[in-house]
């Protein structure tokens, strides 16, 4: 290896303008030295000081606008905030790269991911060019595309950029516009070129029919011939050579073409061809040139035929190549050299400017990977060397022009890029090129590679990470996960919040409507509707009203937003009482245990809003409750408890859905209807768009867009339109101008222009994935199931050519993927859901639409739930890297769980839904291991919702119904201990399987499954306790519901005729309806006057649930249950014993100590009957608790015993008492 330093004029240009010392370069042969400066530089050229300037000055922007960003976000509540994922974003050639990116896809991207799921982040490596033949598009919008994916890498921690380079110089692009004084002074030297070979052809054409010629005009007449002809080859030999390669690189022909001097002619053709392919846009300010649409000029490049459409790229490419030759002989002349590199320059070019330029220092987030095949000179004449070099067309030469521009295309990298991060590897040349499939040689330099590789980014990964550990004993460390995955849930709701609340920008009118509202709801006790149809912006007005509320309601004002659907979690209504209890116990600093069941939580909620007060108002804003899951049957009946004073409740739901309509007439509700948008809002809000984009419309287009955004005025629609407004041109035929009057239509028409360009098949699938997936679809998850489907295979290999598979896990190109991905940006979102991000349409109206589209049948519908089960069962390829019941790491000796909740939720969710009840049943319900690490990873209470959703209305499942009685039984333990589930299913279901026998041996046993999950716990992947006979309650007893809602210990209940009240330790009483669902009505007044609320021994309900007599010690209280009113108080010598009579109107006190009876009238405000003295046939031993009375009497009489030395008497006395 030779090292040596730059040109000494480049050195010199360097100190004066970069400022920087001497730049080694690494040469290995004759075929990587540096090459003379001159034209053909597409990242270099004599202007590279001025780009230089431009750039350093593009960098001092970006750095003041990076520095003003982070003093913005300073501010913020989350400015902490990392997003738990990785992205690494991969590029080079599209041909001389393939064997190091396809290795590093294949075997160091599943260790990577598995290495990251360990430790509960996600990961993703995007290779955009694997699988990829020739990049091409009919709107040119690759580069975007490629742009616009590595800056979504670059918003993640961690290393994020890598680009891999060899000999071989990128495939050039042309430019999708060019700004209007170039375009127009390329075309200017064209005419001015074309006259005056015109003319110089026609004067030669007139003089070579003279037949004299003087000697001395012959003379002058050849020195001027000789040099027209010179200055002719000179102006053609740069274009004839870039021709050649480029005509090579596309493998557009393989004849031979001699370079010809142009003539006028080539020139009329060449202008004729720029003006075909560029055509003026004044809607783009300023003014640019713009590339059409190759269906425009070429229509077989969208065919359906695959040998049709072959042909139409076959022919753009040719275009392709003749428009850049003509670009680059006339560019440096017309424009300039360093604006033809700037407009001629690779998608490679901008992506290392990107990846090398966007986040600072470069060496902390990108790296680069150099390949040098060191005898690749000698071996020109092999059939795969122009996979690796640029050689000149037909001929075993190497094309010094893009041999020059790849140079400099890496020096660049070593000026941007410190030299520890460029690994550079010289590697020998083989029969087929590079190929580790038949060199040992080249397989050891591929697996060094991925080696360095993953130890590169495993390092740098490993310091980015925050693994969570929790502590203590197992219930304590789960409760805590729960606890941090619900605070990360509240965060992603208040994040996305404020994202929404700063794109409001209409209805100001209506927001003093609802301020009105909420005045008039905090007298009334009234929750706020706020109905609208979809689309109609009711997620960005609760945004903004979490923003404006503190400022209309007097008090420390605590604001609870939560946008439901926005995550899985948020659409279970239990989750989402959760989340709200959580916010409230942290508002209040409460270090209480939150409840999972929806009954408790409902009580839990209900008590929390009890300690707001008139200092500290709450709001609580709920949208698009509609959203709710099928968990619990979406059950609202909560919201009635929650009508507190102090409390105000907004919630959202679109105009005509069910949950609206119980909303009206279950709830007392004040509701109010998002009003159209008006013209003003709409013309405002189209011009403020157009102006912040650059872009105008000629006065038909206006005219059609703002009339069709009149006709469906809701912001859906106009962010629709306008989207589809953008790739109008000023240019576009007044027939193409067509904007449907829906946004469900407005979709439609995206769709089928995507299924012209990519494929029916292909945006079909794609678009039933996303719509019938459980709450969105990540995107290894995309790649996988779209190559699971046959109809897509065939597509891919007519339509596309598709012989290169983009991986071994899906053979369609993930290309394919993110570019219709990018086409349909406006119509989808990314969110994180289950420790996943995953993509979902804006809208749930979408879904309908694709589902109406491409599923109308329910088979068909079934069948996609079906391939969504099989590829979470484990069908994939790497299933136990993607695809397993939880991640697991062995650190310090123990083993680490970081749970598939992907997993754990979809694969119950896809068999339910596609019908498939007995793999159901055998896979998730009743498989030990699923049933173990969903009770671990989630809650049991999962598992519950999952059996009640496997339950047939028509069919009896003995197994399932017996199988929910267990995990009844085995609640509180299970919820604190999911390793004990074998324990607890041997120890309460041995006998009765045991018994399980047929009485003949053709009768079926009673029990399907139970018998195979019992064999499953007693090989259990974790060590557990198996009990050898049934010791523990069987099932088919009496059955118990927890109540939740207290914040403190329970000390007294008492239950009447339909109400139950209960007393904590706080003093606090619950009133509660005795119902299926047990709900709580409220909490009881407190003790009016100088009556103290106690903390009761014991609790009695009398007449008919209306008055309530409470006990504690030696003192007795009787109130009224609804106002508080203190009726009677007293303080004795002995311990009161309450019971009552007459249906409760009688309240009978007996004393522990004495004989002494007392009889209250009910009726009559609690008046003294009598008191009386029982005369008993034996002295009773008077103790504490000596004295027992009956809580239900029986008519008019009362049953009570007391205490012998050694038995015990029972009397039954009779309370016969006229009651005026």
């Amino acid at each position: 290896m030779i090292i040596v330093p730059l040109e000494k004029k480049e050195e010199e240009e360097e100190e004066e303008e970069k400022k920087a010392e001497l730049v080694l370069l690494q040469n290995a042969s004759s075929c990587t030295d540096e090459a003379p400066e001159g034209q053909g530089s597409l990242s270099e050229g004599p202007f590279r000081d001025a780009d230089a300037k431009n750039k350093q000055r593009s960098h001092e922007r970006d750095t003041k606008q990076q520095h003003h960003s982070f003093l913005d976000t300073q501010n913020d509540d989350d400015v902490n905030y990392k997003q738990r994922r990785f992205m690494i974003y991969l590029c080079g050639g599209y041909k001389d790269t393939i064997p190091e990116r396809c290795a590093l896809m294949e075997s160091v991207y599943p260790r990577l991911y598995l290495h990251c799921k360990q430790r509960g982040y996600d990961f993703k490596m995007i290779d955009l060019r694997a699988g990829v033949g020739d990049p091409d598009s009919d709107r040119h919008d690759l580069a975007e595309m490629h742009i616009e994916t590595l800056r979504r890498c670059q918003d993640t921690e961690g290393p994020n950029f890598f680009v891999f380079t060899g000999q071989k110089h990128e495939i050039l692009s042309l430019p999708n516009t060019i700004p209007q004084a170039d375009f127009e002074a390329v075309l200017k030297l064209m005419e001015k070129n074309k006259k005056k070979l015109y003319r110089r052809q026609s004067d030669m054409a007139v003089e070579s029919q003279s037949c004299i010629i003087p000697a001395d005009h012959n003379r002058s007449f050849v020195l001027e011939r000789e040099t027209n002809l010179s200055e002719e080859k000179e102006l053609s030999e740069s274009s004839a050579v870039l021709s050649e390669n480029s005509v090579s690189s596309s493998s557009v022909s393989d004849r031979e073409e001699t370079p010809l001097a142009p003539s006028w002619m080539d020139y009329d053709q060449e202008l004729t061809l720029l003006q075909t392919w560029y055509k003026l846009d004044t809607n783009t300010v300023p003014a640019v040139y713009r590339l059409l649409p190759v269906s425009s000029n070429y229509p077989d490049f969208l065919s359906r035929d695959g040998h049709r459409r072959k042909l139409g790229r076959k022919a753009w490419r040719s275009s392709c190549v003749k428009l850049r030759s003509v670009l680059w002989r006339s560019g440096p002349e017309a424009i300039g050299e360093e604006a033809t590199c700037r407009l001629l320059r690779t998608v490679l070019d901008r992506e290392v400017e990107q990846g090398l330029g966007g986040k600072q220092p470069p060496e902390e987030f990108s790296h680069c990977y150099k390949r040098i095949i060191t005898d690749l000179l000698y071996n020109l004449k092999n059939e795969h060397a122009s996979q690796f070099i640029d050689l000149h067309k037909g001929r075993p030469e190497i094309n010094q022009t893009f041999h020059q521009a790849q140079q400099r295309f890496i020096r660049n990298i070593h000026l941007k890029l410190r030299h520890t991060n460029i690994r550079e590897t010289n590697v020998s040349w083989g029969k087929k090129g590079l190929s580790a499939k038949h060199n040992r040689s080249h397989q050891f330099y591929v697996d060094r590679l991925c080696s360095h590789f993953q130890r590169t980014i495993t390092a740098s990964l490993n310091r980015h990470m925050q693994v969570r550990q929790p502590k203590g004993s197992f219930d304590m460390q789960r409760k805590e996960v729960s606890r941090l995955k619900t605070q990360e849930e509240i965060q992603r709701h208040v994040r996305f919040g404020k994202t929404l609340a700063q794109g409001f920008a209409f209805r100001q009118n209506f927001l003093t409507e609802v301020r009105s509202a909420l005045e008039a709801t905090s007298l009334s006790l009234n929750a706020l509707l706020i109905v609208g149809e979809p689309g109609s912006g009711k997620s960005t007005t609760l945004a903004k009203l979490a923003q404006l509320i503190p400022t209309w309601i007097p008090g420390d004002v605590k604001v609870l937003a939560c946008f439901v659907g926005l995550t899985s979690d948020s659409r279970n209504v239990r989750l989402l009482l959760q989340t709200l209890c959580l916010q409230l116990s942290n508002i209040y600093s409460l270090q209480t245990e939150i409840s999972e069941s929806l009954s408790e939580l409902s009580s839990d909620l209900c008590s929390l809003l009890g300690l707001v007060t008139e200092e500290r108002p709450l709001t609580l804003l709920l949208d698009g409750l509609d959203n709710l899951s099928e968990e619990h049957e979406a059950d609202l009946s909560w919201l009635s408890d929650i009508l507190l004073p102090h409390v105000f409740i907004v919630v959202s739901a679109s105009t005509h859905s069910k949950c609206a309509h119980f909303l009206q007439s279950q709830v007392k509700v004040s509701v109010l209807s998002l009003p159209a948008l008006h013209h003003e809002e709409i013309t405002s809000a189209l011009a403020s768009r157009l102006s912040s984009d650059s872009r105008q419309l000629t006065e038909n287009q206006w005219t059609l867009l703002s009339q069709s955004c009149l006709s469906c005025p809701s912001p859906l629609y106009l962010n629709l339109a306008y989207a589809e407004s953008k790739q109008w041109s000023s240019f576009t035929p007044e027939n193409n101008l067509n904007i449907p009057k829906d946004p469900n239509q407005l979709f439609i028409n995206v769709l089928v222009s995507l299924e012209r360009e990519y494929g029916s098949c292909l945006v079909r699938r794609l678009a039933l994935l996303i719509s019938l997936s459980r709450s969105g679809i990540a995107e290894e998850e995309l790649l996988v199931l779209l190559g699971c489907d046959g109809h897509v295979k065939r597509e891919m290999a007519s339509l596309h050519h598709q012989t290169l598979p983009g991986s071994k896990y899906s053979p369609v190109p993930y290309a394919f993927v993110a570019g219709l991905l990018y086409s349909l940006r406006d119509y989808m979102t990314e969110v994180e859901s289950d420790d996943t991000w995953v993509l979902r349409w804006t809208h749930m109206e979408f879904c309908c639409v694709v589902l109406q589209r491409y599923a109308p049948t329910e088979d068909s519908v079934k069948a996609v739930h079906a391939d969504f089960a099989d590829y979470f069962n484990g069908s994939a390829p790497n299933s136990q890297v993607f695809q397993p019941l939880a991640w697991i790491r062995k650190e310090r000796g123990r083993r680490c769980y970081v749970f598939n909740l992907r997993k754990l939720h979809c694969l119950p969710y896809h068999y339910i839904h596609s019908g498939q009840i007995i793999p159901l049943l055998t896979e998730c319900l009743f498989n030990y291991e699923f049933l173990l690490h969903k009770l671990w990873g989630l809650s049991i209470y999962h598992v519950q919702e999952d059996l009640k959703a496997a339950v047939i209305v028509d069919k009896d499942l003995l197994d399932v119904a017996v199988l929910a009685q267990v995990l009844s039984l085995s609640h509180s333990v299970l919820l604190n201990d999911p390793c004990q589930l074998a324990s607890q299913l041997l120890g309460r279901l041995e006998q009765i399987i045991c018994q399980d026998k047929p009485v003949t041996s053709g009768d079926p046993r009673r029990f399907s499954f139970l018998h195979d999950l019992l064999a499953q716990c007693r090989s259990s992947s974790l060590p557990v306790l198996v009990p050898s006979y049934t010791c523990l309650l069987p099932p088919g007893g009496l059955m118990h519901t927890l109540l939740s809602g207290h914040m403190s210990a329970v000390t007294a209940l008492a239950y009447g005729g339909r109400h139950l009240v209960s007393c904590s330790s706080d003093g606090k009483l619950n009133l509660w309806r005795l119902d299926e669902q047990m709900r709580p009505v409220g909490a009881l007044p407190r003790a009016h006057g100088c009556a103290v609320d106690w903390a009761a021994d014991s609790l009695t309900l009398c007449l008919d649930d209306t008055v309530l007599v409470l006990q504690m010690g030696y003192c007795l209280q009787v109130r009224e249950v609804h106002s508080g009113k203190v009726l009677y108080v007293e303080e004795s010598l002995d311990v009161p014993v309450v019971t009552s009579a007459c249906d409760g109107r009688l309240l009978v006190i007996f004393y522990d100590g004495c004989h002494m009876v007392k009889v209250f009238n009910l009726v009559s405000s609690c008046s003294l009957l009598f008191c009386v003295n029982l005369t008993l046939e034996f002295e009773p031993i008077h103790k504490d608790q000596s004295i027992v009375v009956s809580r239900q009497p029986a008519k008019d009489y009362v049953l009570f015993a007391y205490r012998l030395q050694a038995h015990y008497h029972a009397h039954n006395t009779r309370m016969h008492i006229n009651i005026n």
